[in-house]
Order: C-alpha cells, then structure tokens, then sequence
C-alpha cells in the first residue's frame, strides 16, 4: 500500500508538491487516508473541492481582484476543454464549463485526481495558481473589478490586492490554519460593487486631513447568522491595509474558536467581542498609530459595471453578462481573442458573475462579434439580475440544481412582466442558493430564493424559502417572506411582485413592504427565533450561531 501524500500540518505549498511528485495518480489508489476527512481537507487548501460524484473535483482558480491576461484565459479555456469531461455514466450532465464565482474565482468541475500535475503545469507557465482558493484560509482577494481603468476611483488598488495576497504567500501558517475560512474586499469605487459590509474585513475609500485611504470594516459573512460587517472606526492609507489585514488574521487566530464548528466565523468572534474591542485588538498588532475613521467617499449603492463605459485611457471597458456565471471552453477562448483583437489583452471577473474587457478602442467592432450574442453589454434585467449558485448536481450540500430553475425564472418574468416597465427594474438582484450556506449571497438580494423541499400529504415537491428586501448598502438583509413555497408557486408569486414594480404600484427598494400581501402559499415567514438558527426554522437548525445583532451594527436575516 502506497504512503500516505497528506497529513494535518502540511502547508498548501507542500500539499501541491506531494500531489505533483506522486505523479498521475488515481484518487483510487491513493492511501485510504488520503481519500478520508483528512485528505479532502488538505486537498481543499490547493482549491481542490470533492464534487457530489465519486472520484472528480472541482477545481477553483484563485484570481485576485479578478484580473485575468488574454493568455492566462486561454490557458483556463484549454484546462475546461481538455479535463472538465464528464464522468462515464453522467453523458447526460452539463460539461466543458467554468462558472465565475461571486469571489471572482473560476470553478471548473469534473477534473479528475491524475490531471491535477498537468494542471498545474500549464497554470504555472502563466502565473495561475489555486493555493488556498478553498479551505480554513484566507480566501481570494476581491476588489472592484474595474479597478486601475475606472475614472470614478479615488485610486488604484491593485497593488495592494497583490500585498495582501502575498501575505497568503509568504505566511500560509497565518493564512491557512484558521478556525474557519477568512474573506478580505477593497475598493476605491464609489459605488458598493464589491459588496463591502458581507466581509470578514473589507476597505472603503475615505478621505482623512487631506489623505486619501480606506475606512475598515470588520465582521461580515452570510450562510449561518448572516450578519452586516462594522465600521472599525479605523483610517489607513492606502498601502498599510495589508497591515491591517494581518493585524485582523492575528487577532483571528489567536482568539478564534477551533472547537465548534458552527460558531467560529470572524463574525462570531467580532460580535462577541465587541466591534471596539476588535479595533483595539487590530490596532495593538499595527506598526504604525491608526487615526479615527475619515470621511466616507462611497455611495453604497449596488453596481455591476455592466455596459460601455469611458475609461481613464480614452478608450472603453465592456461589461459583459454571463448568463447564470457559466462559460464553454470556446466561449473562453473567444473571449480571450476578443480581449487582444479589441482590448488592451486584460479581462476581469466580477462579483456578479460576469467579464469585463477592458481597453476597447473601436466599441462598435467589438459589439459587432458573435461572442457578444450570449455575452450582452445590454443584457434585460431579469438575466442581468439572476446570480445562482454551483448547487446540484455537483455541489454535495445542495437541494436541488439552482441554475436551471434561474433560466426558468428569467424566461418566466421575460414572458409576464410588462415590457413596458422594464426599465423601472434596473438594478433588479434575483439570487438563488442551492443550500443554506449562501454563496449566491441571497440575504444581500431584492428577491432572495433557497432550495427547500416540502411535502403535501404523503409527497415530497421541490421548493423555495422566500426573502425580500435585501441591501447590504442600505444596509439591510432580506427578510424570510415564505418557506416551503411550490416552485411553480413561487415563480408566480415573484412574477407578481415584479410586475407591481413594472405598473409603478410598488418600489424595487421597497420590496419588504410586501411581506403582508405576499401569496398566501407556502409556509409563514420564519419566526423571530430563526435568526440564532441560521434563518432555518427551530426544528431545522443545526448548530446555531451568536444572537442576533441590530441592523445599525449588522443586522441578520429573519
């Protein structure tokens, strides 16, 4: 019998490096403990994640602040081509895809355990890579994506996008051995494109004496107790927020909870400590004396970045709607050729699920391109408002397999909403979540929608929990409205609410108002006390979380 390849201590770099020497290896005839919790818990720390079928992966790319070269896309387009193959048995599954992320990562599936050192190879030629994109680490970096091109940014964060991922470098005994994963944003935006406030430490332009840097934020996260992240009351300028971030992870580590899974987010720890505590925890580890909060130069107001849009160069940047966030290996690799032929040869992910090219000096040439009949700078509001999860049949925690019924829903309200008020539905943010962990980010939407099933009788059906209202810049989370609604009845009671908008009887923002006259079909909205359960009704819960905080401070879910 073979060695084992893994064992707890081993650093990301070092896991890359076994799975790389052992060779082409079948997960088949790997040690028995390699292929237990311990394995895919290592394996998780490469961006390696165990797919609901037996002996292929998902593999998710870390791609700081979502900026991607035109070769780098290629390489991405020949890795999905080439190994994202369904597995025998499933001829019937979707494959040959990757899905944007709303990490700007890109997740490809159906890889197989022996094309990881071939992988990696063709990303390394490239300067790819997938070392902590999954796992009790410091995740990917995110930034607005449009970051550097912009001229409504108070400045450039990219370089220090690139700091803070060094510290994921060059400290993954910081990074990687953290009671639970750890999320960091930044923006020099205006707008919230980043989503700041669902962090664990977030950045926002500010302005202090003069001096342009960020405001922090601290203790943001959604699936279990969703809560809305606090301001630190803490400037810094700009190239001492990775500082900042190492102070946080510090303070992470050393007071976390390692021992109860359910309870030891940063989130937990910053709203049992206290939002002042932590700052002075953060503070004690900084070099340098950190002023007060300066003044907030954001909007908070939700964007998407999606269109023509002059940039700093006199040319433009192009948002792109991906549909539901997937992409074919040959749409993958049109858009790298796009991205030379018309654009400075640079491409972006976004949080929503889509690309950006950017450097577009001849627009119309552009727009004139067959790639950008499925990828729309137009795009109506119900495909430019869904954001759906990985879920089934891949995904091992989900219900049931949320991007179809997302392309069921847009067909729907493109078939029933009144043409005529479309444009009163700009902005519309629809997100579906294939289980309770909140990857689409449902508690941050208007219409926020999760796989349950019900029953009637003696049968079971496939459906939805229902909340409305979310704005994590407002801020404000959605509100449960309905649990357990059929999906046809759901659809139609969307469809409903929507069209009020549409007919002007009802605002986009004000979706909360409707939780009164919401159909009556389906269960009533989740008692108070679903907000210590992780939003799942009492009898449901499993683990629990911190109580729940007020929506001045952060605000959970109900």
């Amino acid at each position: 019998m073979r060695e084992p390849l893994f064992h707890p201590e081993q650093v990301p770099e070092e896991i890359l490096a076994a799975i790389v020497g052992a060779g082409p290896l079948h997960w088949e005839d790997l040690h028995p403990s390699d292929r237990a919790s311990v394995g895919n818990a290592r394996l998780r720390l490469v961006g390696v994640y165990d797919d609901r079928f037996e002996g292929t992966f998902m593999l998710r790319t870390r791609i700081p602040g979502g900026r991607l070269t035109a070769d780098q896309v290629d390489v991405l387009a020949g890795v999905v081509r080439d190994f994202s193959v369904h597995a025998a048995g499933f001829e019937d599954e979707l494959d040959r895809f990757g899905e944007v992320t709303t990490r700007q990562d890109l997740q490809i599936h159906w890889i197989r355990f022996e094309h990881l050192p071939e992988i990696w190879r063709r990303y390394g030629e490239v300067g790819l890579g997938s070392l902590q994109a999954c796992g009790n680490s410091m995740r990917n970096v995110t930034a607005c994506p449009v970051d550097g091109v912009d001229p409504q940014a108070a400045f450039e964060v990219g370089p220090i996008v690139e700091a803070i991922g060094a510290i994921a470098r060059d400290e993954p005994r910081l990074t990687a051995f953290l009671p639970r994963k750890f999320k960091v944003a930044l923006t020099a935006c205006p707008t919230d494109c980043v989503v700041a406030r669902i962090h664990c430490v977030s950045f926002t332009p500010a302005r202090k004496d003069g001096t342009l840097g960020f405001n922090a934020h601290a203790g943001g996260g959604l699936s279990d107790y969703p809560r809305l992240a606090t301001a630190l009351d803490l400037f810094c300028e700009p190239d001492r927020a990775p500082a900042v971030v190492r102070a946080a992870l510090e303070v992470y580590a050393e007071l976390g909870d390692y021992e109860n899974p359910s309870l030891n987010r940063f989130r937990a720890l910053v709203h049992q400590l206290g939002p002042e505590r932590v700052a002075a925890e953060v503070r004690d580890r900084l070099g340098f004396a950190a002023p007060s909060a300066g003044q907030d130069l954001t909007t908070w107001r939700a964007e998407d970045h999606i269109g023509v849009h002059p940039d700093l160069k006199g040319t433009s940047y192009v948002g792109l709607c991906v549909p539901l966030g997937r992409l074919s290996a040959d749409e993958l690799f049109e858009l790298a050729r796009c991205a030379r032929v018309h654009g400075d040869g640079r491409v972006r992910l976004t949080q929503r699920q889509n690309v950006i090219l950017t450097g577009v000096a001849d627009v119309a040439a552009l727009l004139a391109e067959p790639l950008l009949e499925p990828l729309k700078p137009e795009p109506d509001p119900f495909e430019r408002g869904v954001v759906a999860c990985t879920s089934a049949p891949f995904c091992k925690f989900a219900i049931l397999a949320m991007k179809p019924y997302g392309q069921q829903l847009i067909d729907h309200l493109r078939a029933e909403v009144p043409r005529g008020g479309w444009d009163r539905l700009q902005g519309l943010r629809i997100h579906l979540s294939g289980c309770k962990a909140s990857c689409a980010q449902l508690p941050t939407a208007h219409i926020g929608i999760r796989a349950t099933m019900g029953k009637d009788g003696e049968h079971y059906y496939d459906g939805f929990d229902v909340a409305l209202g979310g704005d994590a810049g407002a801020p404000r989370l959605a509100r449960w409205a309905r649990g357990e609604v059929p999906t046809d009845a759901a659809f139609e009671g969307i469809t409903s609410l929507l069209a009020k908008v549409a007919r002007n009887e009802l605002a986009l923002d004000g979706l909360s108002e409707a939780l009164t006259p919401w159909s009556g079909v389906g269960t009533a909205p989740y008692p108070e006390e679903a907000a210590r359960t992780g939003g799942q009704r009492p009898e449901r819960a499993r683990g629990g979380g911190p109580p729940p905080v007020t929506p001045a401070t952060g605000g959970t879910a109900r």
